[in-house]
């Protein structure tokens, strides 16, 4: 594990509770030497007791460490503690892109918009693959919006960090967000299962609702195999033809 040499937990201010995962807490803090906020993913270290999920954690650290890019957040160091194991990471107060889109009419963006912030996410995920690094989790609550409605990637939990034409077995994620080969239960490599998650983004965005729906994992699985999606028809009048061609080329199930 990483220790830091640099703050201890006593220089920061520990605040309210922004964030809830099944191993870790984010809690809003205070860096007092610098009066600057900053988030703290915290975990308890008797959480981490299983061996794959301490390997988890040490990836997560060590992937954030080797980031640097606008549209990714930033992790500036690491506490290790008797208890916890402390990731002090850049705060952003906008709210995540789910929420946003919650806030909106049909909870969903203009066309306009939509270019706007799929282009940033595009952006960071592209950083992350031409280092080998693939997100497995890109989903609405994993993107958080700055003052200024400018992207920032989250939650690297799922990620791994190997040649990007290597096949993995690994089957996480959300559902909802799964490419074919992964409900499949085949082996993957893991940028195109992300360019498909980015599929489902941008159609979710757009149309305020998502494109694979089941009433059971079977159901919503036979969907994503097959790519049967369909846009809500006063979307599709809307959206220009390069809008619709994208999201068709991203939803392709052949992964090659």
């Amino acid at each position: 594990m990483i220790f830091s040499d640099k703050n201890s937990l006593d220089d920061y201010v520990i605040g309210k509770q922004i964030g809830q995962g099944a191993y870790a807490v984010v809690r809003v803090g205070l860096h007092r030497p610098s009066n600057k906020k900053v988030a703290m993913k915290i975990y308890k270290k008797p959480k981490l007791l299983d061996p794959n999920r301490r390997k988890s954690v040490k990836r997560e650290i060590k992937l954030m460490e080797k980031m640097r890019n606008q549209h990714i957040i930033h992790l500036y160091e690491v506490i290790d503690t008797s208890k916890y194991v402390i990731l002090i990471m850049e705060y952003v107060g906008g709210g995540s892109l789910h929420g946003y889109l919650k806030s909106q009419s049909n909870r969903r963006l203009d066309e306009k918009e939509a270019k706007r912030i799929f282009k940033q996410i595009v952006e960071g995920i592209r950083y992350c693959h031409n280092r080998c690094i693939t997100h497995r989790d890109i989903k609405l609550e994993n993107l958080l919006l700055d003052d200024q409605y400018n992207i920032k990637i989250i939650d690297f939990g799922f990620s791994t960090c190997i040649p990007n034409e290597k096949k993995i077995k690994i089957f996480c994620g959300t559902p909802s967000y799964m490419a074919p080969e992964i409900v499949n239960k085949t082996e993957y490599c893991g940028p195109p299962a992300d360019i498909w998650a980015l599929g489902v983004l941008l159609f979710t965005i757009l149309s305020g609702c998502f494109p694979y729906r089941g009433a059971t994992d079977k159901e919503l699985y036979s969907k994503i195999t097959r790519a049967d999606y369909k846009l809500p028809t006063e979307v599709y009048k809307s959206l220009s033809g390069a809008a619709i061609d994208l999201i068709s080329s991203l939803f392709n199930t052949n992964a090659d």
